[in-house]
C-alpha cells in the first residue's frame, strides 16, 4: 500500500471505530460505524446459500447468534487482507482475489451464479482505502481506492479461505479420494430399490462407486428398462453407436466379441472415444447356468500404482507412449450417419498433468496395428504392456452375477473381462448402458448439500 493511501487510512480512523496501527496497516475490529454523506455504506447483497459458493452447506445462523462464524479482526496489509475469525483461525485474502470475487449486485449475478465483472473492469493493483468489520463481525466491508465498495460475509470467507483445511475441504467436494484395492476386495452390494427411492441410499451408492470404482446392485427388475430407470435418476444416458440401452447376447456373425460366447480379455469399454463413457451399468437379465460367464474385475489405478512403485521404467513407458485405439463399423441405432470410424491416440496410463495422479487407464484388444514409434521402441513397449496385463490378471477378482443383479463400474479405472461359456447349453442375456461421470458427480454434490453431509 502506498504512503499516500496509508495516510488516507490513518486520517479516516474515526470511520473504523476502534483500531490499532501495525507495521503494515490497520486492524479493523467490530464497532458502531459513524455515518455521513461521505461514509454511509452502500447496500450489500450476500450470496450464502447456493451450491456454487457453498461447497459444504452450513445451517443459517440464528438471528441471536450472528458471531457463530464471525470475524474478530480484519488486518489490511500491503497486498492482502488478514481475517481472524471468531474461532481463532485466520486466513490471508489477496486483494486481487477479493476484488474479483465481490458479491455486490453490480459485480455478481445471484440468479445466474456468475460474475458480471470481467478482469478488464477493475485494476489489478486496486487496494483498500478502508476496511470495516460490520454487524458484530458478521461481515467485513472494503472501500476500494477505485471508489467501489464490497461486502464479504464471514461464513463465505471461511468457506473460501486459503488455509490448508479449507482447500482440502474443497478438493474433497470436487472429487472423493479413491480407495485402491486388490484380490482382497469384497464387492460392495446395495439394494437396487433402496438406491432408487432413498436420497441417503443413492448418496451412499455414488460415494462408494467414486471411492472403489465398482458396486453391485441387487434385486433389480429383470426388465431391460431397469438400467435406464436408475441412470435417469442420476443424470443422462450417454448414447453410443451401440444405442442407449442395448442387449448383450451371443449371436452369429457378431460385430463385437462381446456378442459371442468367447472369453473376453481385461479391458475398458470404448477407449477409442475422445470422451469415454465414465460409468458402465451392466444388468444381468438372465445368467448362464452352466460353467463360465463370470466377470473378472481389476482396479487399474492399483495396478498403475504398483508398477510406479516396483517397475518405474515400464510405468513411464506406458504413461509416455500414446497408442491408437480404434473401432470401425455400422451403428446399431438409426442416426443420420450409420457408419462410424473412431480413433483415439492415448497412453495406456494417463496422469494428471499437475498432480501426477493416475486419472485414467486404457486397455483393450481394440488396439490399432499402427504404432507411431521408432522401431527400436516397439519391443520395450510390448514388454511394458505385457507386464501391465500380467499384473492386471494377478490382481483381479472374479464374480458371477445372479439374474436381477447389476454391475456398475468406473470405466476410466476398472478393467473387466468375461470367462467363456457354451451358448449352445443355455442363454446369457445382459443389458448395458452408460452414464458420464459429470452427471454422477453432480448428483453426489447435490445430495451432499441437501442432506448436509461432509465427506473426507
Amino acid at each position: 500500500m502506498s504512503r499516500r493511501v496509508l495516510q488516507g487510512v490513518l486520517s479516516s480512523a474515526r470511520l473504523w471505530g476502534k483500531g490499532r496501527q501495525n507495521a503494515v496497516g490497520l486492524v479493523a475490529v467490530p464497532s458502531q460505524r459513524l455515518t455521513s454523506s461521505l461514509t454511509a455504506p452502500l447496500s450489500c447483497t450476500f450470496i450464502t446459500s447456493h451450491a456454487w459458493h457453498n461447497s459444504h452447506p452450513t445451517p443459517a445462523p440464528s438471528p441471536t447468534h450472528h458471531n457463530a462464524a464471525g470475524i474478530r479482526t480484519a488486518d489490511a496489509g500491503k497486498e492482502m487482507l488478514e481475517i481472524t475469525f471468531a474461532d481463532g483461525n485466520s486466513s490471508f485474502f489477496p486483494y486481487c482475489w477479493l476484488r474479483d470475487n465481490c458479491q455486490c449486485p453490480q459485480c455478481f449475478d445471484s440468479d445466474a451464479l456468475c460474475r458480471k465483472l470481467t478482469l478488464e473492469d477493475w485494476q489489478h493493483n486496486d487496494c483498500p482505502r478502508s476496511v470495516q468489520v460490520e454487524e458484530g463481525g458478521r461481515h467485513v466491508e472494503v472501500q476500494w481506492v477505485s471508489g467501489h465498495r464490497s461486502c464479504y460475509e464471514a461464513q463465505w470467507l471461511q468457506q473460501h479461505a486459503f488455509t490448508p483445511s479449507a482447500r482440502d475441504s474443497q478438493r474433497s467436494f470436487l472429487a472423493i479420494k479413491k480407495e485402491l484395492w486388490s484380490t482382497e476386495m469384497e464387492l460392495p452390494r446395495m439394494d437396487y430399490n433402496g438406491v432408487m427411492h432413498g436420497d441417503k441410499e443413492l448418496l451412499d451408492f455414488l460415494v462408494t462407486l467414486e471411492k472403489k470404482g465398482v458396486v453391485v446392485l441387487t434385486d433389480a427388475p429383470r426388465e431391460p428398462e431397469a438400467v435406464l430407470t436408475i441412470i435417469n435418476s442420476i443424470g443422462y444416458v450417454k448414447p453410443t453407436h451401440y444405442g442407449t440401452n442395448y442387449p448383450i447376447r451371443s449371436k452369429a456373425s457378431a460385430s463385437s466379441l462381446a456378442y459371442t460366447d468367447q472369453r473376453l480379455g481385461m479391458h475398458n469399454d470404448l477407449p477409442y472415444f475422445q470422451y469415454v463413457p465414465g460409468i458402465i451399468f451392466l444388468h444381468c437379465i438372465t445368467q448362464f447356468e452352466g460353467k463360465g460367464g463370470e466377470n473378472d474385475l481389476a482396479d487399474g489405478f492399483h495396478v498403475a500404482d504398483y508398477l510406479k512403485q516396483f517397475h518405474p521404467t515400464e510405468y513411464r513407458i506406458l504413461t509416455d507412449t500414446p497408442v491408437y485405439f480404434w473401432d470401425k463399423g455400422v451403428a446399431q441405432v438409426k442416426q443420420e450417419t450409420t457408419e462410424y470410424h473412431k480413433i483415439v491416440n492415448i497412453p495406456i496410463i494417463v496422469e494428471d498433468r499437475l498432480s501426477g495422479d493416475v486419472v485414467r487407464v486404457n486397455n483393450s484388444q481394440l488396439r490399432n496395428s499402427y504404432l507411431d514409434l521408432p522401431p527400436e521402441q516397439v519391443t520395450p513397449w510390448y514388454a511394458a504392456l505385457r507386464l501391465f496385463n500380467q499384473t492386471v490378471d494377478q490382481q483381479s477378482i472374479r464374480n458371477k452375477l445372479n439374474s436381477g443383479e447389476m454391475l456398475v463400474m468406473d470405466n476410466t479405472r476398472l478393467m473387466h473381462g468375461r470367462t467363456g461359456y457354451d451358448s449352445a447349453l443355455g442363454e446369457r442375456h445382459m443389458n448395458q448402458a452408460y452414464l458420464d461421470w459429470d452427471g454422477a458427480l453432480s448428483r453426489r454434490r447435490v445430495l451432499q448439500e441437501k442432506l448436509g453431509v461432509t465427506l473426507e
